[in-house]
């Protein structure tokens, strides 16, 4: 009796370790993902919520701004400055796509004086945007890490930090959707087709 007594306790000690574990991995470990995945996000906006955003690079300033056809309908980009025109498309998607989902790889604290350092002091790009609550963002992107795979930015920097302050490395993509000549930003427009003159009416004097 006393084996089949132990026999039942550690079959019903199994069953709630089971249980554990299966609560963990339902409900507990997706939640503990959640908040990770949160924490690493760059910004908590999505790109559809950006109205206007701004490029600027040590060569240029580029500025862009949505647009709308009819209210609440389908919405395009336009570029604002250097010059006027429709906006690429892809090359936005690009950009803002990184904006709203981009996620930090880790965090580093540095002081000031380790601006120039971390490439901070002269930035290659910083992006600004507006959201649809007037809100304002900004990303400044410094130097590339030892690995190559990633760059050292702040996000929503203050203008005059006096103490430690963090510095985040973001994916390396960032360069590739900063650094376009004016070409990439601009649509392509498609070449409109010959037109053909019409074959006069009118017969010559030699047909008649």
């Amino acid at each position: 009796m006393k084996l089949q007594k132990n026999t039942l306790i550690l079959i019903a000690a199994a069953l709630s370790l089971a249980g554990l574990v299966s609560l963990f991995e339902t409900q507990v470990a997706p939640q503990e993902e959640a908040a990770k995945d949160e924490k690493q996000r760059i910004f908590a906006f999505k790109p559809d919520r950006i109205q206007f955003f701004t490029v600027k690079t040590p060569e240029n300033i580029f500025t862009f701004e949505r647009v709308y056809a009819v209210k609440g309908g389908k919405s395009s980009w336009e570029m604002k400055v250097p010059a006027q025109a429709h906006a690429n498309q892809a090359s936005v998607d690009f950009l803002l796509d990184r904006l709203g989902t981009g996620k930090s790889d880790r965090t580093i604290n540095i002081t000031p004086s380790q601006l120039a350092e971390f490439g901070l002091d002269k930035p290659q790009a910083t992006v600004t945007v507006k959201l649809d609550n007037q809100e304002t963002h900004r990303l400044v992107l410094g130097k590339t890490d030892f690995s190559g795979r990633f760059l050292y930015a702040q996000a929503n920097p203050t203008e005059s930090p006096s103490q430690t302050f963090p510095v985040i490395l973001v994916p390396f993509d960032f360069k590739n959707a900063t650094q376009r000549p004016l070409s990439e930003w601009k649509k392509t427009e498609e070449p409109k087709p010959d037109k053909k003159p019409k074959p006069s009416s009118t017969e010559s004097p030699e047909n008649q």
